[in-house]
């Protein structure tokens, strides 16, 4: 027989916060969301409400709401709630959300997708869109290579996470852009409108385990413009070059420090860094302070650290870096010097370890320039180990030089002392006004006017121990000898000359048929 008419069956329907109890096994349908619910309303439920009925439109993850953490061990749960009968619960969607990827905004860290949006998003969603702290909270990087053809900015608040510098790289590509990443304020404002708008100023950034990879030149890898209160730790800073750079046509650098004519950068530690292949491994020019550098590497560059140049100024009102600490640190394979401090009071390298460095990329033994250089008072050098021998120690070679001037190789400063430890040179028999032993000192006012050498002389079987005391100026140089001898005259006599501010200590030998040691000690009081 044919059909003439179906009857339609009608459920309930509408828009989700609008649907009414169900009554008991009738359905019931939200427009809105394409979810469907059945009625559990009889009395004998344990619960009145609307069930759930699964499709492929439902949130799995907020549905599932019974998750307990059990942190199960040897035959025991962890007892979440007040007592092991009432479980803390939580739904899945809470659960994921205590942590967020940046694979969850997009991010592919396949090598070959660019990443920048994806990456920017969620750091501005996680750290900027709200004041409200609840919204952020760590953004983890996978393993993976993040290419990015944008500035990656880098807000106040934000905390990135790797899977080790080794794992988790971010690499741009771009050579218009300034830098792969950079510091920024909450809406993610860089350079001069860092800032502007009442957007909050960049600082309180952590970082950890990651990769800034700058792959073309004149991109620096990280920029950090006026941020204070930055904590970056097992981090690589890694720039263009695939060998050690001979020379360099651009500024670009691993690291460079910044700050406006308004805004400081202040507190900013690196602790356990890669600094590498880079022109410059880290550059800090402007006015700053208290900067750190604790158990980081220094290697494959032309120059390591550059702080203070073309920058001057007098306590209080200096102008330029103040409190650079760089210590417990690994320098090597660096072709020209491995801090270059032009100006920056409290400048520190301490217990640090300098391989190759400032050999002009040749290797151990070839000599090219000082492998500290400092130029102001009150930049020091304590406890820090050279491998450059004594015999590749020259005046203009010098393991450390000091205030402009070729002065020794400093082992320990503290304020306007200084003392210098273990060198020593050879006095050549039948010379007259030598200035073999490469000994010199400032006659410019105000720089080294008071000197003392503790020595001894070992000539054959004569020795002597003295101590040369040096009074200077720019017009006048006295030097007086203090000494007791063994076994004889050893025969050396010293005197002082003075060119161009430059006081050089000489030496006088007799005619003996054998030549001497000299071991020294120098100790100065600017």
């Amino acid at each position: 027989m044919a059909i003439v008419q179906i009857s339609r069956i009608q459920h309930r329907r509408g828009v989700a916060d609008n649907l009414p109890q169900l009554a008991v096994g009738e359905l019931g349908l939200a427009v809105d969301t394409r979810r469907i619910y059945i009625g559990n309303g009889g009395t004998d439920a344990p619960k009145i409400e609307n069930i759930e009925l699964l499709t492929a439109s439902s949130d799995l993850l907020d549905s599932a709401d019974t998750y307990t953490y059990k942190g199960a061990a040897a035959g025991y749960n962890a007892t979440t709630g007040v007592s092991a009968a009432s479980p803390v619960t939580r739904t899945m969607q809470q659960k994921y959300d205590d942590h967020a990827s940046v694979k969850d905004f997009g991010a592919k860290g396949d090598g070959t997708t660019d990443d920048t949006a994806a990456i920017n998003r969620a750091l501005f969603q996680l750290f900027s869109r709200a004041t409200n702290t609840e919204v952020r909270r760590a953004l983890f990087f996978p393993a993976g290579t993040y290419i990015v053809t944008d500035v990656i900015k880098i807000p106040a608040f934000a905390k990135l996470v790797g899977d080790g510098h080794n794992s988790s790289i971010i690499k741009g590509t771009n050579a218009a852009r300034d830098a792969v990443a950079m510091t920024s304020d909450s809406i993610q404002q860089i350079d001069g409108s860092v800032g502007s708008g009442g957007a909050t100023v960049p600082g309180n950034v952590y970082m950890d385990g990651m990769t800034f990879f700058a792959s073309v030149d004149t991109v620096d890898a990280f920029v950090i413009n006026q941020a204070q209160n930055v904590t970056i730790q097992n981090c690589r800073f890694q720039g263009f070059n695939s060998a050690i750079p001979g020379a360099v046509g651009n500024s670009q650098a691993s690291v460079k420090l910044e700050s406006s004519a308004t805004r400081e950068t202040e507190h900013v530690n690196f602790v356990g860094c890669v600094f590498t292949l880079s022109n410059f491994l880290v550059v800090a020019d402007n006015d700053m302070s208290s900067i750190t550098f604790s158990g980081c590497e220094f290697s494959n560059a032309f120059k390591g650290a550059k702080i203070g140049e073309g920058r001057s100024g007098s306590a209080p009102s200096v102008d330029g870096p103040r409190g650079v600490k760089i210590t417990n640190s690994l320098f090597d394979n660096i072709h020209d010097r491995g801090i270059h401090g032009y100006f920056g009071p409290g400048l520190t390298s301490a217990f640090n370890t300098f391989k190759d460095v400032a050999n002009a990329g040749l290797g151990v033994g070839n000599a090219s320039t000082h492998v500290i250089e400092y130029a102001q008072l009150g930049q020091h050098s304590i406890g820090d180990d050279f491998e450059r021998t004594d015999g590749d120690v020259t005046s203009s070679t010098r393991r450390v030089k000091h205030q402009g001037f070729a002065v020794g190789d400093a082992a320990v400063e503290a304020g306007s002392y200084s003392r210098r430890f273990g060198t020593s040179g050879t006095i050549t028999n039948n010379q007259t006004n030598s200035n073999g032993l490469g000994v010199s000192f400032s006659s410019n006012s105000g720089d080294e006017h008071a000197v003392e050498i503790d020595y001894t002389i070992t000539r054959s079987s004569q020795k002597r121990q003295g101590v040369l005391r040096i009074t200077q100026d720019g017009t006048a140089q006295v030097i007086d000898d203090d000494f007791s001898e063994n076994n004889g005259t050893t025969g050396v006599t010293f005197s002082l000359t003075n060119s161009s501010n430059i006081t050089t200590l000489l030496y006088t030998s007799t005619n003996t048929g054998t030549s001497g040691t000299m071991q020294y000690s120098i100790r100065t009081i600017s």
